[in-house]
């Protein structure tokens, strides 16, 4: 379970590196975990804002992040219904498509930006409402606003500049490795690899193991660069802990004969950025927060 906070500081303040937001310098003055024991993430939430009660978190807006083994994942054809008809719709329709009972289901759905020729699909995001809705209600008791749920997949694609295509390669703790392929901000393709590919151990001297994923990131690519017609990747990104993950990425570039490296940490988390990514899904929820209020901002206007 991680905890991200961001703080306004003044002008005279600032110390390092800065999130500029709604006009205002905000500085991350916390980047905190706690482990989750007996696959139960309440105590460890409770733990981390006890362990930073200086905080005044009354009014003060929160954004959820789920890691991937919280969600299930599918696409699945666009309903022909109105927009504000197809959660509804889909409710009692994925029942043999994800394992979570349909009176459990907490949906939510995007668009696929880039699809097949002829092909009209969304993606559905769902999750199981009896394990979120706890964590909600504790952080409705501690009077924060809860702005949002997302899923660390989705959120991840603010670390993508803008203007750039790339492929990201991530695995989080206790989780299987997962690949992204994000352009313009916009998430395009999204998988989770085979169980047999641990990128937390593997070994950057087995030159067979190594192919073997190199051959699975060259699928996804050609998948995208083939049947979706796009123009290919800038390079290939590493989110992983691994203490010879940059050896990885160049054997990784040499096979594939292409830019890959690690992901870059945004400049305003270097003081206090974990370094290993344990802390993706935070981060990912503080660029996803402030990227959303800024568009709503946009619409606003």
């Amino acid at each position: 379970m991680q905890l991200a906070i961001l703080k306004v500081v003044a002008e005279d303040q600032i110390n390092g590196s800065v999130l500029m937001h709604a006009g205002e310098a905000w500085q991350l003055v916390v980047n905190d975990e706690v482990a989750i024991t007996d696959n139960n993430p309440l105590p460890a939430l409770q733990s981390l804002f006890a362990r930073y009660e200086r905080f005044d978190f009354k009014k003060q807006p929160v954004q959820i992040v789920l890691g991937s083994s919280l969600v299930e994942q599918v696409a699945v054809d666009r309903p022909d219904v109105p927009e504000q008809d197809i959660l509804p719709t889909l409710q009692w329709t994925l029942k043999d498509l994800v394992p979570i009972p349909a009176g459990d289901l907490l949906l939510d759905y995007y668009d696929i930006p880039v699809q097949v020729a002829g092909a009209k699909k969304i993606n559905i995001v769902a999750a199981s409402r009896s394990k979120v809705q706890p964590w909600v209600e504790f952080l409705h008791n501690q009077g924060m606003v809860v702005a949002g749920i997302v899923n660390q997949d989705l959120a991840m694609v603010k670390w993508i500049d803008e203007g750039l295509r790339s492929m990201v390669v991530s695995q989080s703790a206790g989780e299987r490795a997962q690949l992204h392929i994000i352009t313009k901000q916009q998430l395009v393709v999204s998988r989770r690899l085979s169980a047999g590919f641990d990128l937390e151990v593997i070994n950057p001297e087995n030159m067979e193991e190594l192919e073997s994923l190199s051959i699975e990131l060259q699928r996804s690519q050609d998948f995208y660069t083939g049947q979706l017609r796009q123009a290919s990747l800038a390079d290939i990104e590493l989110a992983i802990n691994h203490k010879n993950a940059k050896a990885i990425a160049e054997v990784i570039g040499a096979q594939l004969g292409m830019q890959v490296s690690m992901l870059k940490y945004p400049d305003f988390t270097k003081e206090l950025a974990a370094g290993d990514y344990s802390d993706l899904a935070a981060i990912s929820g503080l660029l996803w927060y402030t990227s959303a209020q800024a568009a709503e901002k946009v619409v606003a206007s």
